[in-house]
C-alpha cells in the first residue's frame, strides 16, 4: 500500500466475497461507481470483522483551517454482530488532530466520530449512500474548521473509562493537601466497567481507604490530549503536553506527606486531575473537565492487577525505597528509569455527588433558596411533596410527625418497604439528606404537634425560628394549633388532598399575614359552595378500607397515581408561592383520565369583631354578598340564613354565607318575615358541599335606604326566637342587619336597640 498511509490488517478478499450485508452493500456500490465521489482501494476480513478502503474526494477551501486533503482515505471497518458503530478511520500518516475524533488507545490511525446518537436508533435509517454524504461532509466541515459549532459543548479530553467514580466537590478544595476517602465496593456494573462511590466519611467498615492527590493541567484548547494512557508514564508524557509534571508533583507530595505524618504508606492513590479548556487559543477557560486515575499492578501477561498502595507506588517512581521492617529512606533526588511504566493507570469517569446548587440548577431553577420551613404531616401527600422538594434543593427543613410507617402505607408514601416501623418523620428526613450531599438540610421532630408529649420547648423554638410554616397534616385541629396557638411570625401553608384524592387544595398567606389561614380556608369553603367549576368537589367515591384490627385502622382508598400527581403539583406549587408574597387558594382538579385544571378563589379582606367574650370573624366578600342581595329588593326589606363555622373550644364564630330569602318569604318596606320554603335543603346541600364544614349560624335581614341599622322591636322578637332555637344546641344566636354603604350591625348572644358595626 502507499507510504503516505497507514496498513491495513486482514486478508484482502473481492467485494462480492464481502458477508456482512452493510460492508458487501458499501463495497459493491463504490465498485459500480452508484455513489460520487469515492473510489474503490481494497476489501479485508478477519475472524469478526471486514474492512472496506475507499478513497474520498472532499471539497476544501483555498486556505484551510485543518490540513485536510483533497483526497483522502478512509477504511470503514464493519462487525459481523452488527451492534456498534462501524469504525471510521483516516488512514493517511499525517492525518490531524482535529475535533471530533473518537479516542483509543492507539493515536493512528485517526478514528472519525461521525454521530452522537446510539447506534440502534442510527440503523434505522442507515443507508451506504447517507454513510458517504456523512463522512465527505465532516471532512469538508473540519477543512473549513466549522465542524464544532459555536452552540456545541467542547469536547472531551478523555472519552474511554474503566467505570465511573463519585466524589464529594471538597475534593476540588484540597490541590496538595492529602484527601483521604473511603471508597464502596468495587462493584461491576457490567464485565467491563465499574462502579465506584467515594465519601469523607468511613461509615461502614467495608469501605477502602484511599488517598485523593488532587492536580491541574495548564488551560488548554479542547481536544489536547487524543490517546487513552495505560501506564502512568503515558498519562505523565501526555499530561506534560498540557502543562502539568504529574511525576514531580506526586514524588514530591508523597514524601511531604510523609514526613509530616499527613499519610501512612497503606492506602491507595487516587489521581485527580483537572484539565482546563478553552474553545481557542484566545478564548477564556469554559469549562474544567475532571477525571480520576487509579494506579494498580502490571501482572506478568500485561494485564491489570490489584491496586498498589501508596508504598510500592514511592518505590516505582523514584520517590523513597523500603528497607527492613517497613522503614522508609526518602530519596534526595528520584531515579531517572523509575517513571511509573511498571504502574497500570485505569481512567474513571469523575462525577459528583449533588449538592444543592446542582440540584437547583439540574432542576432549572437560577438560584438556591434556603428559607427556614417546618412542616408538619409526612404522610402520603406530605414525603412526596419533600421527597421533590430536597431533589430541588429547596429550603431548610424541619418534618414534625410522629406515626410509624406501615405497611398500608407503602403504596402510596414516598418512601419504600425498607422504612417500615420507622417513624415518619425521621425516615422522609434521613431520605431527602441523602440526596443532598454537602449538608443536611432536612431534620425531624418526631411528636404530635396537638400532644407534644414533653417536646414543647423544642416545638416552641421550632415554630419560631421558621419563616414558614407548612401544614400537610389534613387535621382541623392541627390548622387551627398552627394559627392560634402557637407564636410565630411565620407564614403559614396548608396543603391536602380531598378524600377522594381526584383534587389537591393549596392556602398560602400572603407574606404579612393579612388574610391568615382561617379565612382562606373558610373562602375556600364559601367557593365551594358557589363556584360550579367546584362541583363535587368533597365527593368520596369509595369507602374506606380496614388494614388492622383496631377501630382506628382505617385507610382510605386514593390511587397513587394521583398522589404522585398531585405531589408534584403541589412541590412546584409551594416553592413558586413562597417566592411570590401574594395570599393564594387554589384546587387543582384531576379527572380519571388524568387531566388537570387550576381553580383560583377570589380572595377578600379580612374582618375581625370582637363582642360579648366571641371574637367574630368574616370578610369583605361576605359584606359585598350581603349589600348586593339587598339592592335588589329595594325598596323592600329582604334577609335570608347565615352559613359559618364555630371554635367553641376558642370562642370564634366564623360567617362565611348568606343564603338569600326564601321565596315564600314576607317583604315590605318596612317589614321583613323569613320564609322556609327550600331552605333546609339548600342550607344541607352547602354542608353536603363543603364537607360539613359551614352550617347554619344565624339570620341575616336588611333595613331599608336611610334607616338605621340597629335592632328594631321585631328584630329582638326574632333574635328571642332565635336564642331558643341555637341554645338547645349549645350555640350562640347570631344576627347580621345590613344597610347603606355596605353597613352592617351584627350581634351575638344578647341584642340590643343600638347599632353593633361589624365594619
Amino acid at each position: 500500500m502507499d507510504s503516505d498511509y497507514l496498513d491495513t490488517i486482514g486478508e484482502v478478499i473481492f467485494a462480492d466475497d464481502l458477508a456482512i450485508s452493510k460492508a458487501r452493500d458499501l463495497a459493491c456500490k463504490i465498485k459500480m461507481e452508484a455513489i460520487p465521489f469515492i473510489k474503490i482501494v481494497e476489501c479485508r476480513k478477519t475472524a469478526q470483522e471486514e474492512k472496506v478502503v475507499f478513497d474520498v474526494s472532499v471539497e476544501v477551501p483555498q486556505v484551510c483551517v485543518h490540513p485536510i486533503f483533497p483526497v483522502e482515505r478512509i477504511a470503514v471497518t464493519f462487525f459481523a454482530s452488527d451492534d456498534r458503530l462501524p469504525i471510521v478511520e483516516a488512514m493517511r500518516k499525517t492525518f490531524p488532530r482535529v475535533p471530533h475524533l473518537n479516542l483509543h488507545i492507539q493515536e493512528f490511525p485517526r478514528n472519525l466520530c461521525l454521530y452522537e446518537e446510539d447506534y440502534e436508533e442510527i440503523k434505522l435509517t442507515w443507508t451506504s449512500e447517507r454513510f458517504i454524504r456523512w463522512i465527505r461532509e465532516w471532512l469538508a466541515l473540519t477543512a473549513r474548521g466549522e465542524l464544532h459549532q459555536d452552540e456545541q459543548p467542547l469536547e472531551q479530553i478523555l472519552i474511554d473509562h474503566v467505570g465511573s467514580l463519585v466524589l464529594p466537590r471538597s475534593v476540588l478544595e484540597t490541590e496538595g493537601v492529602a484527601c483521604p476517602l473511603f471508597i464502596e465496593n468495587i462493584r461491576p456494573v457490567d464485565a467491563e466497567k465499574l462502579f465506584l462511590f467515594a465519601s469523607s466519611k468511613n461509615i461502614r467498615d467495608e469501605k477502602k481507604e484511599i488517598i485523593a492527590s488532587m492536580h491541574s493541567c495548564s488551560p488548554q484548547m479542547h481536544g489536547v490530549i487524543n490517546k487513552r494512557p495505560t501506564t502512568l508514564t503515558e498519562l505523565a508524557t501526555l499530561v506534560n503536553s498540557a502543562g502539568l509534571n504529574i511525576l514531580d508533583e506526586l514524588r514530591e507530595r508523597l514524601k511531604d506527606w510523609y514526613r509530616n505524618k499527613k499519610i501512612t504508606i497503606d492506602p491507595s492513590i487516587l489521581l485527580v486531575i483537572r484539565f482546563p479548556k478553552k474553545r481557542d487559543t484566545d478564548s477564556v477557560v469554559e469549562e474544567v473537565e475532571t477525571r480520576g486515575f487509579l494506579l494498580s499492578d502490571i501482572t506478568k501477561d500485561g494485564k491489570r492487577g490489584a491496586f498498589l498502595n501508596i508504598r510500592d507506588i514511592g518505590i516505582r517512581i523514584g520517590a523513597w525505597d523500603i528497607y527492613e521492617d517497613n522503614v522508609v529512606g526518602i530519596l534526595l533526588a528520584p531515579d531517572p528509569k523509575k517513571t511509573g511504566n511498571d504502574i497500570c493507570v485505569d481512567v474513571l469517569n469523575i462525577s459528583w455527588e449533588i449538592t444543592r446548587t446542582m440540584a437547583a440548577m439540574l432542576n432549572g431553577d437560577t438560584s438556591e433558596n434556603t428559607i427556614r420551613i417546618t412542616a408538619i404531616g409526612a404522610g402520603a401527600l406530605g414525603s412526596q411533596v419533600l421527597i421533590n422538594l430536597a431533589r430541588r434543593g429547596f429550603g431548610n427543613w424541619t418534618i414534625i410527625d410522629n406515626d410509624r410507617l406501615m405497611p398500608h402505607n407503602i403504596v402510596r408514601h414516598g418512601l419504600g418497604g425498607l422504612y417500615q416501623g420507622f417513624k415518619k418523620s425521621e425516615a422522609v428526613a434521613f431520605e431527602a439528606n441523602s440526596i443532598i450531599s454537602n449538608e443536611n438540610p432536612f431534620s425531624a421532630i418526631s411528636t404530635d404537634v396537638l400532644s407534644p408529649g414533653g417536646k414543647e420547648v423544642e416545638l416552641d423554638r421550632c415554630f419560631k425560628g421558621a419563616e414558614v410554616i407548612l401544614d400537610m397534616s389534613t387535621s382541623i385541629a392541627v390548622a387551627r394549633k398552627l394559627t392560634f396557638g402557637i407564636e410565630s411570625d411565620a407564614r403559614r401553608i396548608s396543603i391536602f388532598l380531598t378524600p377522594s384524592g381526584n383534587d389537591l387544595v393549596l392556602l398560602v398567606e400572603d407574606k404579612r399575614r393579612n388574610i391568615p389561614l382561617y379565612s382562606l380556608e373558610m373562602q375556600y369553603y364559601r367557593a365551594i359552595a358557589n363556584n360550579g367549576a367546584l362541583v363535587d368537589h368533597f365527593h368520596i367515591p369509595g369507602e374506606k378500607k380496614r388494614y388492622g384490627q383496631s377501630c382506628r385502622d382505617i385507610t382510605s382508598t386514593i390511587p397513587q397515581h394521583f398522589v404522585a400527581l398531585h405531589a408534584a403539583i403541589g412541590a412546584n406549587a409551594i416553592k413558586n408561592t413562597i417566592e411570590n408574597s401574594d395570599a393564594i387558594v387554589s384546587v387543582w382538579r384531576t379527572d380519571e383520565q388524568g387531566n388537570v385544571k387550576r381553580v383560583d378563589v377570589k380572595l377578600e379582606s379580612v374582618i375581625r369583631h370582637k363582642i360579648h367574650g366571641w371574637t367574630v370573624m368574616s370578610d369583605w366578600g361576605l359584606i359585598k354578598k350581603l349589600d348586593v342581595l339587598r339592592e335588589s329588593k329595594l325598596p323592600n326589606e329582604t334577609g335570608g340564613v347565615l352559613l359559618g363555622s364555630y371554635d367553641l373550644s376558642r370562642k370564634i364564630i366564623y360567617i362565611v354565607d348568606a343564603l338569600p330569602s326564601p321565596r315564600d318569604s314576607t317583604e315590605w318596606p318596612a317589614l321583613y318575615i323569613r320564609g322556609r320554603k327550600g331552605l333546609r335543603n339548600k342550607v344541607e346541600e352547602v354542608e353536603a358541599k363543603t364537607h360539613g364544614m359551614l352550617g347554619y349560624i344565624g339570620e341575616w335581614h336588611s333595613h331599608p335606604k336611610g334607616a338605621r341599622i340597629a335592632a328594631s322591636s321585631d328584630d329582638i322578637k326574632v333574635f328571642a326566637w332565635l336564642t331558643e332555637i341555637m341554645m338547645a344546641d349549645g350555640l350562640p344566636p347570631t344576627m347580621m342587619i345590613a344597610g347603606d354603604d355596605g353597613r352592617v350591625s351584627f350581634y351575638v348572644e344578647e341584642i340590643s336597640e343600638k347599632e353593633n358595626l361589624l365594619i
